[in-house]
């Protein structure tokens, strides 16, 4: 992702926030997490200004 300097990305299943990264100054960065659905029904990623401003929001992708 890009274009949200000192943002907060944030991955959430059923279980609630699983992993909450943050990206760099430059607004650029990659943030990877690992599951199956035998961990997890549904991921959904959040991606935040540093002020708490939603910049992203992803659909529940369902894991079968």
């Amino acid at each position: 992702m890009r274009g949200v300097p000192s943002g907060a990305v944030t991955f959430h299943t059923e279980l609630g926030t699983v992993l909450r990264e943050s990206l760099p100054g430059g607004g650029a960065g990659t943030v990877e997490w690992r599951t199956g659905a035998a961990e997890s029904a549904f991921v959904r990623v959040e991606i935040r200004h540093a002020d708490g401003r939603m910049a992203a929001l992803t659909n529940p992708v369902v894991l079968l």
